[in-house]
């Protein structure tokens, strides 16, 4: 029997880690979909991310054999020598990179690769950071890494995994026209929770469920609901920016909001809570996938989204509006007119978004595609 190509995978955090979302949920999907077409090695670290301690009951640093793929979380004082000898050592058919900028799963290791190797497939996976709205975080910063790696050629001999055909022209513009890529969409595995939820005039339960940084743009989903009555917004995810966090709480404090925290949810748990919703208000800076969308849709909750994430014409596929943060008027009109939407015609748009599921997420294509981008032949 032959063997199956080996693919090491580097990602800042993965399972049982939960708080950084999409990509996690990328990297286990792919493993989920294709782990019979390859073996496939984690390399990761010891904690969630911004904790301050390790996960408990995890063996660190040895591999460690799961039932679709192999794992080490490695502690911070050991995890620069581990992966320098490894790489040494041991050689692999696919290397994955899952972030761009990460100095410690993806900058040093490629690095070392580059040192070691020559025409080693590598592939690496930008998840968003180079959309406009991402790198109009820390810009000067940002532009300024991106000018010296392709003046030096840092990312030379890669290929890019793109999700889609804006993910390509954002790799395009940023690395040239020489630069390869590959487009597979992510792959979604998510189960239809079918269920009914009271939809009355002069009712609103909204739903804000992401990582609290100013990318996912949490104080522009605040503002929309100043003076509006009768709609609640609840809060889900990690607080990753603690300034901007507070700059949230103000707002909420100043107008006497009806918007609540309500923590972290594990993924098990995420479809039954946005269940429980009639819509996601998510005018997110950027997404190149946006795993909480299709979530949503899953769960049969609407979506009142930017036109900043893949999902577009959502008003045309009755599943909800994807709208120009420029136009906060349209935004507000739209959450006043779901505001006095009754039942009837809320239960077609929850039953629209399953169809949506059934018809659009998930198809062969986006498996095929993923595989034949990790195919070495």
């Amino acid at each position: 029997m032959q063997s199956k190509p080996k693919v090491l995978i580097f990602i800042d955090w993965f399972t049982p880690a939960f708080k950084a979302g999409g990509p996690i949920k990328s990297v286990s999907n792919i493993i989920n979909s294709l782990h019979q077409f390859f073996d496939f090695y984690i390399i990761t670290s010891d904690r969630d991310i911004n904790e301050t301690s390790a996960y408990k009951n995890v063996k660190l640093n040895v591999w460690l054999e799961k039932r679709k793929y192999n794992i080490i979380y490695l502690s911070p004082e050991y995890r620069s020598d581990w992966i320098k000898n490894h790489l040494t050592e041991k050689k692999y058919e696919v290397y994955y990179f899952n972030s761009l900028f990460s100095k410690k799963f993806t900058l040093k290791p490629l690095r070392g690769l580059n040192s070691i190797y020559e025409n080693q497939k590598i592939i690496i996976a930008p998840r968003g950071m180079l959309g406009k709205g991402a790198l109009s975080i820390k810009p000067l910063k940002k532009k300024l890494f991106l000018i010296v790696a392709k003046a030096i050629g840092y990312y030379r001999n890669v290929t890019w995994h793109a999700t889609n055909e804006e993910e390509k022209n954002d790799i395009l513009s940023n690395f040239g026209k020489e630069a390869h890529i590959k487009i597979a969409s992510n792959i979604s595995l998510c189960n239809i929770k079918n269920k009914e939820i009271v939809k009355s005039k002069k009712n609103l339960k909204l739903v804000f469920f992401s990582r609290i940084s100013r990318k996912k743009n949490l104080k522009y989903a605040l503002e929309l609901i100043i003076g509006l009555e009768n709609i609640s917004l609840d809060i889900y995810g990690s607080i990753e920016d603690d300034t901007y966090w507070a700059e949230c709480k103000k707002i909420i404090e100043d107008n006497n909001l009806n918007a609540n925290y309500k923590g972290e949810v594990s993924p098990i748990n995420v479809i039954e809570t946005l269940s429980n919703y009639h819509f996601t208000l998510f005018p997110t800076l950027h997404e190149n996938y946006g795993h909480v969308i299709v979530e949503s849709l899953t769960a049969g909750c609407g979506l009142i989204i930017s036109n900043n994430t893949p999902w577009r014409k959502l008003k045309e596929k009755k599943i909800g509006w994807d709208i120009n943060l420029d136009d906060k008027t349209k935004f507000k009109d739209v959450l006043k007119y779901c505001l006095i939407m009754e039942q009837n015609e809320y239960n077609s748009i929850r039953n629209n978004c399953y169809i949506f599921v059934e018809n659009e997420i998930n198809t062969d294509k986006e498996i095929d595609d993923t595989k034949n981008l990790f195919k070495t032949a």
